[in-house]
C-alpha cells in the first residue's frame, strides 16, 4: 500500500513513501548498510516524539535505493530532515541523484523544512565527479553535532581466529586484556533484560563525555534506546568484585556488529575494564557470525578534533577506517539556511 507522498520523476524512477507498519530493509539492497537506516532505528527516533519518513525510490519494478529521514527542530520553530549514512543506494548516476534533489526538495517544501541533509553511504564509490553541483555541499563547520553522524568509522574485519585478531593488535591493547584478566576484571554479554543495567550505563557514559570532552544526548534519548532493544542487541558488560567498571552497548545490523555508546568508570582505570569489554564484544560478534565490528567515529582531518584519545584507542584493536561522503544539502528556504550556516561560522568561529 502506497502512503504519503509518491513522486514519478526522469527516467522512470519513482520515490514511494511507505508507511510505520510496512517493511523496510535496506540490507536487501545493501549487506553493509548502516543501522541508523533500519527500523528500529527511526522507532527510537519516533519515540523521542521526531518525524520519521520512510522512501522506497523505484526504477521501474526495481527497488535501488531506501531513505530514512529524521526531522529535527531548530531555532525560532524552523526544522530540517537529516537522512543518517542515507540514502542507502544501489547505484549512482547524475540522473538518479539529480531525480532525487528535485522530489526531495518539493517534499521539503511541502513539510516547511529549511533544508534535507543527504549522508551517503560508502557502499558505492562510483559518485559522479559533478556530485557537489546536483547538491549543496554543506560547511565543515555544521558537521558538529550529536544528531550528525561521524565522517570516518573504524572498522574490524573478524575473519580470523581470536588468536591471529589478537596477535594483530597494537601489543598495548593485547597487554591491556591480558592484564584485565589477570587482575580479575571479568566481562559478560547480555541479551536481555537491559533495563536492570540502564542506570550504570547512563553513570558510565556521563562520566567518559566528561573526561574526553564530548556531549550526550539527553537521558531520555538513551532510554528509549534500552527500551528499544531485542534480540539485534548486546551489552559487554566489565565487572571486578560484583562492581560495574564498563558497559558497552553493541547494535547487529547486516553483519556487522556496531559498537553503539560504551561508557566506563573513573575509578579502578589500572584494571583495563574498557579493553575486557570490548574484547568480549568483539569475541561475541565474531561467535555469532558478525564479518565486522564497527567501533564507530574516529578523529579524522579537520573533522571531530578532540577525539584523539578516543580514536586511538579504537585503533590499537586493529582494523581499517572507513570514509563516508560529506554532508550534502538540499536547500528549500534559502534565507534559514544562511542564518543556520551564520549561526554555525559564529559558534566555531570558522568555516
Amino acid at each position: 500500500m502506497r502512503t504519503g507522498f509518491d513522486f514519478t520523476f526522469m527516467s522512470n524512477f519513482i520515490l514511494q513513501e511507505i508507511g510505520e507498519d510496512e517493511h523496510f530493509d535496506p540490507v536487501v539492497l545493501c549487506p553493509n548498510a548502516s543501522f541508523t537506516q533500519s527500523e528500529f532505528y527511526g522507532e527510537w527516533q519516533r519515540k523521542l516524539g521526531r518525524t520519521v519518513k520512510r522512501f522506497l525510490v523505484y526504477d521501474g519494478d526495481e527497488v535501488i535505493a531506501y531513505l530514512q529521514m529524521v526531522k529535527y527542530p531548530l531555532l525560532f520553530g524552523k526544522s530540517y530532515f537529516y537522512s543518517p549514512y542515507g540514502p542507502v543506494v544501489k547505484k549512482y548516476s547524475k540522473d538518479f541523484l539529480a531525480s532525487l534533489n528535485d522530489q526531495l526538495l518539493k517534499i521539503a517544501k511541502k513539510e516547511g523544512v529549511s533544508f534535507v541533509r543527504l549522508d551517503f553511504t560508502p557502499t558505492n564509490k562510483d559518485f559522479p565527479e559533478d556530485f557537489g553541483k546536483i547538491f549543496t555541499k554543506s560547511l565543515l563547520c555544521t558537521y558538529h553535532s550529536a544528531n550528525f553522524q561521524p565522517r570516518a568509522e573504524w572498522f574490524l574485519s573478524l575473519n580470523k581466529p581470536e588468536n591471529e585478531l589478537l596477535k594483530d593488535m597494537h601489543h598495548k591493547a593485547r597487554y591491556s586484556i591480558g592484564l584485565s584478566e589477570r587482575k580479575g576484571v571479568s566481562s559478560e554479554v547480555i541479551r536481555e533484560n537491559f533495563a536492570r543495567y540502564f542506570d550504570d550505563f547512563y553513570r558510565l557514559m556521563e562520566g567518559t563525555a566528561k573526561r574526553n570532552g564530548f556531549h550526550l544526548h539527553n537521558k531520555n534519548y538513551y532510554k528509549s534506546v534500552f527500551e528499544s532493544l531485542g534480540e539485534n542487541a548486546y551489552l559487554s558488560v566489565a565487572k571486578y568484585k560484583g562492581k560495574i567498571l564498563a558497559i558497552d552497548l553493541v547494535i547487529v545490523f547486516g553483519g556487522t556488529a556496531n559498537y553503539v555508546f560504551g561508557g566506563s568508570s573513573d575509578a579502578d582505570r589500572n584494571l583495563m575494564p574498557t579493553y575486557s569489554a570490548q574484547w568480549k564484544a568483539i569475541c561475541y560478534a565474531k561467535e555469532i557470525g558478525c564479518k565486522d565490528y564497527n567501533f564507530g567515529g574516529v578523529e579524522s582531518g579537520n573533522v571531530y578534533k578532540g577525539w584523539g584519545g578516543l580514536t586511538v584507542f579504537k585503533q590499537k584493536f586493529g582494523g581499517r577506517q572507513v570514509d563516508h561522503s560529506p554532508f550534502y544539502d538540499i536547500v528549500s528556504q534559502p534565507f534559514w539556511y544562511f542564518l543556520y550556516n551564520v549561526r554555525k561560522i559564529f559558534k566555531k568561529g570558522s568555516l
